[in-house]
């Protein structure tokens, strides 16, 4: 089990996006970007795929299964696996519930939920404007922010093909942008999503967030989970269509330094 694991690198993509063509529900570490920045490793067993994460943390030695088939799970927790997962009966993973927003329910902006959007909107109805794709307009707002942002956006502007790139403007100035990795046709996942706060705009995260509902029509958007009060907050305030509560399994016997190099050096 431990033996012919693979880093995920952009030549296994088209593999990836096989399976994620049929995944109803979506869960943020489906975002084969994140797999790749993550460096993740996958391993088909039993003609199934399973993507996981190995590592090794202050003497403590893990491997947790993001992706894969069920059928698989006992296998897995045998073998000292983790399992994480929307279907896993566990304990509540550290990353917390996943943020899913609905993109029609957003833009249609109907009653007292999506009153903060209508009021934001209201104030610049006509002096938004959206445009697609990358920009150097981006970096003026990635500077504002910590380095791991621009580390980020970098390394997404090597996979265009599986983005779409909204980018907002008030009065030819850039507002905000947001990036979604296209899972499948019903489903996305918020990679990048902020916005300038020099420019003074009070409710720039709504106009920003809505644009990006319209730019992505009749899809399911997963914005990740929030490990603090902040991030909850700034989630909470874009109102989701619900929350998509994330649990893990840790296997009763624990994974060995030996072992774990075992993995590690016997990777194809």
């Amino acid at each position: 089990m431990l033996k012919g694991w693979k880093k995920i690198t952009h030549d296994d993509v088209e593999k990836i996006l096989i399976y994620n063509s049929n995944l109803d529900t979506v869960e943020y570490f489906n975002s084969i970007i994140y797999q790749i920045y993550s460096k993740m490793i996958y391993k088909e067993i039993n003609n199934k795929l399973v993507i996981a994460k190995a590592s090794a943390i202050m003497g403590t030695y893990s491997i947790i299964k993001f992706f894969g088939d069920n059928t698989l799970n006992d296998s897995l927790l045998e073998n000292k696996f983790t399992l994480r997962g929307h279907d896993i009966n566990g304990k509540n993973d550290k990353f917390g519930d996943e943020y899913i927003y609905d993109t029609n329910e957003c833009i249609k902006l109907d009653g007292s939920k999506f009153y903060p959007f209508r009021k934001a909107l209201s104030k610049y109805k006509n002096r938004v404007k959206i445009e697609n794709g990358f920009s150097d307009d981006i970096y003026e707002i990635l500077k504002l922010y910590p380095t791991h942002q621009t580390k980020l956006f970098k390394f997404i502007i090597e996979y265009p093909y599986l983005v779409t790139v909204t980018r907002v403007y008030i009065d030819n100035q850039i507002l905000g942008f947001s990036i979604v990795e296209n899972i499948n046709a019903y489903n996305g996942i918020i990679i990048q999503e902020l916005f300038n706060k020099d420019m003074g705009v009070r409710y720039a995260s709504y106009i920003v967030h809505y644009c990006n509902c319209l730019n992505n029509k009749s899809k399911m958007l997963n914005a990740g989970g929030s490990r603090n009060k902040n991030i909850k907050f700034a989630k909470d305030k874009l109102r989701p269509y619900k929350l998509l509560k994330i649990k893990r399994l840790v296997s009763s016997n624990k994974l060995t330094r030996d072992e774990w190099f075992y993995l590690r050096d016997n990777m194809v």
